[in-house]
């Protein structure tokens, strides 16, 4: 067996471990992975995707891709075939792509979020390379259970349909949502107005999350003004996912996170879905009660991580 740069990886190579990912995770999280394996296969292709592939022989046993953004580098998958798990190959892969991810031209911050990772015991590798890390939950809802009835909402809120006019007052609930909070430390989506609208147009126009649900996701408003948002889609033909749900924070505790959640259940399961999901920092107490509330338990844990290069760092608040 031997490590090297995926660059240098033969298409033939990795065919068989991306298939084998593709059906993993579909079968693991609900999540149709044909975008992503085409997307990822692509890159390979034409020898651009940065990442390292361990090998047998001919065949790929395991590989680790990271994409280079202007503010940072993003790490994604960290899959090993299944007969290699849980024998340090993903530590291994870990290991060397952070190194290569720090030498990256440029490169002032790396993150990453261990959700379509085969090895638990990988999160204690990035701990080890000095990132901030917190816990993550990827939670399930099946839907054949009725989904419960929200209370009244205050006098001149209304929940409609989320339009394309919205997209930049939602980026801005999202931004005030997520200020001075672990998930903005942790994740520079959430960092300024501008990357907040990035993450929204992505989610709605290029499907960026599975296939955006305009039936799903619902726009909250009152008297004064834009209120709270929740963006969902469809992850696989029988699961509904809920890419983001954020109030804003004069707007929190009073029912309209409740309320999104329920309306989009309530989408789902009326187009026959069979599950919905949706992830959140376990340390988000309010969050995570409202989840477990309306039925929805944990499915997967995992972690996000984030490494500054000194002298900056990452401060994660309470």
């Amino acid at each position: 067996m031997r490590t090297r740069l995926l660059r240098e990886a033969q298409p033939r190579e990795l065919r068989a471990l991306l298939d084998e990912e593709a059906a993993h995770w579909h079968t693991e999280l609900g999540w149709d992975f044909s975008e992503v394996r085409a997307a990822v296969s692509g890159g390979i292709e034409r020898g651009t995707l940065p990442g390292r592939v361990a090998t047998e022989g001919a065949r790929a046993v395991a590989y680790c891709y990271y994409m280079v953004d202007p503010a940072r580098v993003i790490v994604g998958s960290i899959f090993a075939t299944r007969a290699r798990r849980g024998q340090g190959l993903e530590e291994e892969l870990v290991d060397a792509v952070i190194e290569d991810a720090r030498a990256e031209r440029g490169s002032g911050r790396v993150e990453c979020q261990t959700l379509f990772c085969t090895a638990s015991s990988a999160d204690a590798r990035f701990e080890r390379k000095g990132f901030a890390s917190r816990a993550r939950h990827y939670m399930r809802r099946e839907l054949a259970a009725a989904v419960p009835e929200p209370g009244p909402l205050p006098p001149g809120i209304v929940l409609r349909p989320l339009r394309r006019e919205d997209l930049t007052a939602a980026a801005e609930i999202i931004y005030k949502s997520h200020q001075h909070s672990v998930d903005a430390a942790l994740n520079m989506t959430y960092a300024t107005p501008v990357t907040c609208r990035a993450f929204v147009e992505t989610l709605v126009v290029r499907s960026g999350c599975g296939q955006f649900d305009a039936e799903a996701s619902r726009f909250a408003e009152g008297p004064w003004g834009p209120l709270g948002v929740l963006i969902a889609s469809r992850l696989s033909r029988a699961n509904g996912h809920l890419c983001q749900v954020s109030i804003s924070p004069e707007a929190q505790g009073r029912g309209l996170g409740t309320a999104l959640v329920a309306r989009a259940l309530g989408s789902f399961r009326a187009h026959g879905l069979a599950s919905a999901t949706l992830s959140v920092t376990a340390s988000n107490g309010r969050a995570h009660c409202l989840y477990e509330r309306l039925g929805f338990g944990v499915e997967r844990a995992f972690a996000a991580h984030a490494w500054a290069r000194p002298p900056a760092q990452i401060e994660l608040h309470a």
